[in-house]
């Protein structure tokens, strides 16, 4: 996985990669979000023909109140993404967001290989990429309630690893 603090993110198992996946996934929908969100305030009328599901309570019958909760859910899955970016420094926002957007998930491009290689990358080394990709990751995982499971996966990576040999 990638470096923080001298440490492997995530400790290094097969259930912390998993983890790690499942938090680039959330956060390569980003874009997604963002255009749904746009979509769903300029919609007129009180349902929008955005993710329209079935349903059979009485919440289906008041689309004004489900469209205003689908708006709140994507305004807050905007909002974390941003407050993660936070921890990054400035210079390496965009660089950061644009690796996790596109190369994130795919084991073999974390952290070296011609996934760093783009221009866009020739301002710092490799590892100073990887490491703020890794704190913008962490700082994700703490701001949607992970943080708790990420720490003790830290903290006892090495446990893990050698007990799934078993």
């Amino acid at each position: 996985m990638n470096d923080i603090n001298g440490k492997r993110l995530l400790g290094g198992s097969a259930g912390s990669a998993a983890k790690y996946k499942q938090l680039v996934l959330k956060i390569q929908e980003y874009p997604i979000n963002k255009e749904l969100l746009a979509l769903e305030e300029n919609a007129v009328g009180p349902s929008s023909p955005v993710v329209m599901e079935p349903c059979f309570s009485s919440y289906a019958a008041r689309p004004v109140e489900r469209r205003a909760v689908r708006i709140a859910e994507l305004k807050r899955r905007i909002r974390e993404v941003d407050k993660a970016l936070e921890a990054v420094p400035a210079e390496y926002r965009e660089g950061v967001l644009y690796h996790t957007l596109n190369h994130g998930s795919k084991t073999a491009g974390i952290g070296s290989g011609s996934a760093w290689e783009d221009s866009m990358f020739s301002g710092a080394h490799r590892n100073t990429w990887t490491k703020w990709k890794a704190r913008f990751i962490l700082e994700y995982a703490e701001i949607t309630g992970e943080g708790d499971y990420i720490r003790m996966l830290m903290e006892h990576g090495p446990e893990l690893k050698e007990m799934e040999k078993y």
